[in-house]
């Protein structure tokens, strides 16, 4: 079997990701199904009662319990099955953070159990044509820096179902468009792949949303390749974009009945002076220059584009997993002239992914972007 573990900060849309990558795989022929180890992800309410409009005969209003279903099809959910987040912060009196820290330590403990489970699950009827697992994790930071919870439920379900699995992690895409947030993003990345010991592939998702976040400093090539970070440090807080930015409405104030830029208010400018030249400030980028440092210094991470809704987009990034952990060299036939297909699994290997990322690139730019800059920003040309 394979599989995914699919992790990411909250809202970067890793349930969505598990529903759209389950449809696409099970279009391609693979019965695919997931596994919820989110104790947080428990729809929209699993306990709603729902009143009805018309009183019984004793005056007291019904109500039903009905269980709200996760969008994706699952063999297990552990917020249902095992534990859920609202429950242990109502019975310990946690926070969210602890909370969620709490229950992955009892889904670690109990894990033996839960394979169990699991196992036991697979050998139902529904479930006997499935070959492709999605796990859909949690990727709140304190999992990856304060704990190894993650990271072991990760390896003993790869030992103990015999599953060869890579990571998926989700960045939202709004990131490229705050140098700050991005920085912090790839620091995380960087902690994500160094902890969870698994080949890794990171995607920057909702990437058909990106012409609605905000101007960007750099073309989307420059954050996928995600080297030379430090550039970014004289964009934080916004610095130096606004002068490159095309005015819009949001960018202008009322002066006199009129409509001005508010760049070209003398008070703004002066603020904007003293708050990019105050100590504070040149601290806080240094501080950014060495985080940019550090995630160089490992240079483990790129990331792929992912547009959920979009077939081709899912495609792409299939291919890249199905290299990672090693899916491409499963459906291999048996060459019936040789007794070896060791050379079709190395053609299979170079054949994947034939679009260079050129292509790809201008491709998103064309139709998510709408424009396509041929040069990289030169920082040179900066006034400070």
């Amino acid at each position: 079997m394979f599989g995914q573990i699919v992790v990411g900060p909250p809202g970067c849309g890793k349930t969505t990701y598990c529903n759209g990558m389950q449809q696409y795989l099970r279009l391609i022929g693979r019965e695919a199904f997931v596994i919820n180890f989110d104790p947080a992800n428990e729809g929209i309410s699993r306990t709603q009662h729902r009143e009805n409009d018309s009183p019984d005969h004793d005056g007291a209003s019904q109500s039903q319990p009905t269980n709200t279903i996760l969008p994706y099809d699952t063999i297990l959910d552990v917020s249902e099955d095992v534990v859920n987040l609202s429950s242990v912060m109502a019975q310990l009196q946690l926070g969210p953070n602890g909370a969620l820290l709490y229950c992955m330590e009892y889904i670690e403990h109990h894990l033996t159990d839960i394979i169990h489970i699991l196992v036991e699950r697979l050998k139902l009827e529904k479930y006997k044509q499935c070959s492709y697992l999605l796990f859909d994790f949690p990727g709140q930071v304190e999992l990856f820096t304060h704990s190894a919870s993650v990271r072991n439920i990760a390896a003993r379900v790869s030992k103990e179902l015999d599953i060869k699995l890579c990571a998926v992690q989700l960045i939202d895409a709004y990131y490229c468009t705050d140098a700050s947030k991005f920085i912090a993003a790839s620091l995380l990345t960087t902690t994500t792949t160094i902890r969870l010991e698994l080949p890794i592939v990171n995607i920057l998702s909702k990437i058909d949303l990106l012409n609605q976040y905000g101007k960007m400093p750099y073309n989307l090539e420059y954050f996928m390749e995600c080297q030379e970070l430090d550039r970014l440090v004289d964009y934080i807080d916004g610095q130096n974009l606004d002068e490159e930015g095309v005015e819009d409405e949001d960018k202008r104030i009322p002066t006199n009945g009129s409509y001005t830029s508010y760049l070209d208010d003398e008070e703004y400018q002066l603020a904007r002076s003293k708050k990019y030249h105050s100590n504070f400030f040149r601290r806080y980028q240094k501080l950014h220059q060495l985080l940019c440092e550090v995630i160089d210094d490992y240079s483990l991470i790129n990331f792929v584009p992912l547009n959920i809704s979009d077939a081709v987009s899912v495609g792409r990034v299939l291919s890249k997993i199905d290299r990672a952990n090693g899916y491409i060299f499963k459906s291999i036939e048996r060459d019936p002239w040789n007794n070896t297909s060791v050379q079709n699994m190395f053609n299979c290997a170079i054949q994947m992914d034939p679009e260079n990322r050129f292509e790809q690139v201008a491709d998103i730019h064309e139709r998510y972007l709408g424009t396509y800059q041929e040069d990289i920003n030169d920082l040179s040309s900066i006034k400070h």
